[in-house]
């Protein structure tokens, strides 16, 4: 019996319209769900105004957590906002018993219509990707405050700050302004960036040429040495290994450690040799 109540009252906070007005029309839906007579009469004399209620506080909540990791999304959208996420609860509902993972959820649901919707412009979907990317780093471990990093090495990997990503985006999306009332269109540019939480707590966010990415993904996802992440980069962007590469990537790392995104060379593993 709890079971078919709680689907009912799911069906009350999500379905996208629902009447309460019609104690025939609620003992029908409460029947459907079989909701056993004596849970139904005290719903019944509950009276609408508290399952309204119950239908507000429930949908109320999920939209505060959407609102909360895109507020610039939701503020560009407008009434467009407000058809998405009453489909989304109508038609696929979430899922998560996690406040935190109703937005990817909700983007999950949108992303393919909004792909081909007119009303939404094309990087709206890369700035809710990267709302939500800040909120998950701001959520992950920063390197702790006066942390002094490893000397690197050329034949041993980086180890980098938990909360960090490297993103791709066809818009410059970090050009945006943060304030949820401007609506300039970013640039479409090719854009690579570096987002990471420093010591203070601040998620900060750093551009990247492609060569730069090529080697920091390869130093952060596949855990090359820095010797091999250069070379491997290098060779994939057919850019010669020159000075200039060199001591770039020397400048940005020495640059990513002052900013507490690097902590450090990362350990040899066992048995290496020296």
């Amino acid at each position: 019996m709890q079971e078919a109540l709680e689907k009912a009252l799911a069906e009350l906070a999500l379905a996208q319209d629902f009447s309460v007005d019609d104690d025939q029309a609620l003992r029908a839906w409460l029947t459907r769900h079989r909701v056993s007579p004596v849970d139904t009469e005290h719903l019944i004399r509950q009276g609408p105004r508290r399952l309204l209620t119950y239908r507000r506080l429930v949908r109320g909540t999920l939209r505060e957590a959407i609102e909360l990791t895109l507020p610039r999304v939701v503020a560009r959208l407008g009434p467009v906002f407000d058809e998405y996420f009453a489909r989304f609860l109508a038609e696929r509902a979430p899922r998560t018993h996690y406040l935190r993972d109703v937005t990817p959820e909700f983007l999950e649901f949108c992303a393919p219509d909004w792909a081909c919707d007119a009303r939404v412009a094309p990087y709206l979907l890369e700035l809710a990707d990267h709302e939500a990317l800040q909120l998950e780093i701001a959520a992950m471990q920063a390197r702790p405050k006066g942390h002094v990093a490893d000397e690197l090495e050329l034949d041993a990997g980086v180890v980098f700050v938990d909360a960090c990503r490297i993103v791709h985006y066809f818009h410059a999306i970090h050009e945006l302004s943060e304030s949820t009332e401007a609506r300039e269109t970013p640039r479409s540019e090719s854009t690579w960036l570096f987002v990471y939480r420093n010591p203070d707590h601040e998620v900060r966010t750093l551009k990247l040429t492609p060569l730069a990415a090529a080697i920091l993904s390869r130093l952060l996802e596949l855990q090359e040495t820095l010797r091999k992440a250069v070379l491997n980069a290098c060779a994939e962007h057919e850019v010669p290994v020159t000075q200039d590469v060199l001591s770039g990537t020397a400048t940005l790392l020495a640059d990513l450690s002052e900013r507490g995104a690097l902590l450090g060379k990362a350990p040899r593993p066992t048995g290496h040799p020296g």
